[in-house]
């Protein structure tokens, strides 16, 4: 099975116009998929377990007390070197007056560290340290993961506004930064009646928001405010995951893991989905509803370039028996070819369209008749590519990585930016302040439902998408475009990440 990759948004975009994924892209703008994040999410904002790793067996070397004999640091960087499966003569040949990061050796033995992380971290350090010593101490948790300083980057900000248009009202997340949670308090004033933050059982009690953040794994913001009440809930130890489902005080999170992935659809961005205890509810979810196949839309969808083992066991137990003789199908379904960055934009300008191009239809579709409709509908998905163009460097081939994160979290700040302001002078008639960093969702819920509420200016959002369409046709015509003009006017980078105008 073989699905090329999408590394540009406009490329995802047309990914999801593709008969292999229309159907995913119709249902997610329906609201109809669970998000499960991971740490693929928060990559350029905390560091990734390769470094982690090399930060615990720094950390243990740095405290062997020389001449010691029993120091318990000596005895656990030992148990740790032995996860590497070094020969004798190669762990004798480290010298441990040097800091890991000039060991010859470290680029090898931290990459065999990483696929045994739960092992390393459940090492102990003598007796008298907590059995979460690595995890707390060793990684830092409470600067590492849970400091105030900690900025939400483009993936955490396009979940936020996903959520906040109503599109996804779940998100199962196994970080334990905040940086959704911070991401969505930027953007709406609304945060505490709008978003349960999940992370015990007692909180699934809390009722009436729409939005919810479930993080099984532990949070490190709420254990650096509150450490006895939340230390202990930081889940990375092997004998953690391993017995996690089958903890009374888990019963909770579980069961309601199970009954979303059981129910609803599920798209993966940034999750590997390894950890045992996700697998044990995968299962558990499959055994209570089975996945039928042909499924259409998907049941899974991943957020990667390729799949690994991992992901075919979890195909494999969410489709149970209908997997055998249609593996290859299966995977061809869930496979996206994408990571999170471009699949998240593509999302949100993809979702933003169809919702305008919903209303149009409702709006205008019997009076001008559905030829009308198509081209106005047409020219708008125009408008959205032609943006869409301005979302990666044109030199995207030549740039380093960290150069295209950057390029989209400015483009994504213009974006917040002139959605907001739209949106604002068409609801108000005023220009937004440019002090107010917030996002006024096109509607709090799917189109389709929308139109239903009273409350709703169903009619007037119609026109203004007719407005836009007409704009799209004009481009499409060879008429200067202002979405070029505003991809170079000229920005500042503010403190916390996002964009004024000079």
């Amino acid at each position: 099975m073989t699905t090329e990759p999408v590394r540009t948004v406009a490329a995802v975009l047309e990914r999801f116009q593709s008969a292999a994924f229309s159907d995913f892209a119709a249902a997610f703008n329906e609201g109809q998929y669970v998000l499960w994040l991971g740490s693929g999410i928060s990559r350029e904002r905390v560091p990734n377990v390769y470094e982690l790793l090399e930060r615990v067996v720094e950390h243990l070397r740095s405290n062997i007390i020389d001449g010691k004999t029993d120091c318990v640091y000596h005895a656990a960087l030992d148990e740790v070197l032995r996860l590497t499966g070094m020969t004798r003569e190669e762990l004798d040949s480290i010298d441990l007056s040097m800091t890991v990061g000039d060991w010859p050796l470290k680029d090898r033995m931290v990459s065999t560290l990483v696929t045994k992380y739960s092992q390393v971290l459940e090492i102990a350090v003598g007796d008298e340290n907590p059995d979460d010593y690595l995890v707390w101490t060793g990684l830092d948790v409470p600067t590492t993961y849970g400091s105030p300083g900690l900025e939400p980057d483009v993936e955490h900000y396009c979940i936020a506004i996903l959520m906040l248009e109503g599109l996804v009202t779940s998100g199962v997340t196994a970080n334990w930064d905040g940086l959704i949670e911070k991401a969505l308090d930027e953007l709406t004033p609304a945060f505490g009646s709008l978003v349960r933050v999940v992370v015990k059982g007692d909180d699934f009690r809390i009722a009436g928001r729409r939005i919810e953040v479930i993080k099984l794994h532990g949070c490190a913001v709420r254990a650096r405010a509150d450490e006895a009440g939340y230390r202990g809930l930081l889940v990375a130890r092997e004998s953690q995951i391993s017995g996690w489902t089958e903890q009374p005080e888990n019963r909770p999170m579980r069961k309601r893991l199970e009954v979303l992935y059981a129910d609803r659809l599920t798209l993966m961005v940034g999750l590997s989905a390894q950890d045992a205890n996700l697998h044990t509810m995968f299962a558990a979810a499959a055994q209570d509803l089975a996945r039928p196949w042909p499924a259409s839309p998907p049941a899974v969808v991943l957020s990667e370039e390729r799949l690994e083992p991992y992901h075919r066991i979890l195909l494999k137990s969410t489709y149970g028996s209908n997997h055998q003789g249609n593996a290859d199908a299966i995977a061809r379904s869930a496979l996206l070819g994408a990571y999170g960055k471009p699949t998240l934009l593509a999302l949100v300008l993809g979702s933003l369209t169809d919702k305008l191009s919903y209303l149009i239809e409702h709006v205008v579709g019997t009076s001008w008749g559905p030829a009308a409709v198509k081209q106005l509908q047409t020219d708008l998905l125009g408008l959205r590519n032609s943006a869409a163009t301005h979302a990666d460097p044109d030199n995207y081939e030549a740039l380093e990585h960290s150069e295209i994160a950057q390029f989209q979290r400015e483009f994504l700040a213009r974006l917040i930016d002139a959605v907001n302001s739209a949106l604002t002078v068409f609801r108000t008639g005023c220009i937004p302040s440019h002090d107010e960093r917030r996002y006024d969702p096109l509607s709090d819920r799917p189109a389709n439902q929308a139109v239903h509420n009273a409350d709703f200016p169903s009619k007037q959002f119609g026109w203004f998408g007719v407005a836009l369409a007409l704009i799209g046709h004009g481009l499409a015509q060879g008429v200067h475009s202002p979405i070029r003009q505003l991809s170079t006017q000229p920005i500042m980078i503010a403190r916390h990440g996002r964009q004024d105008r000079k």
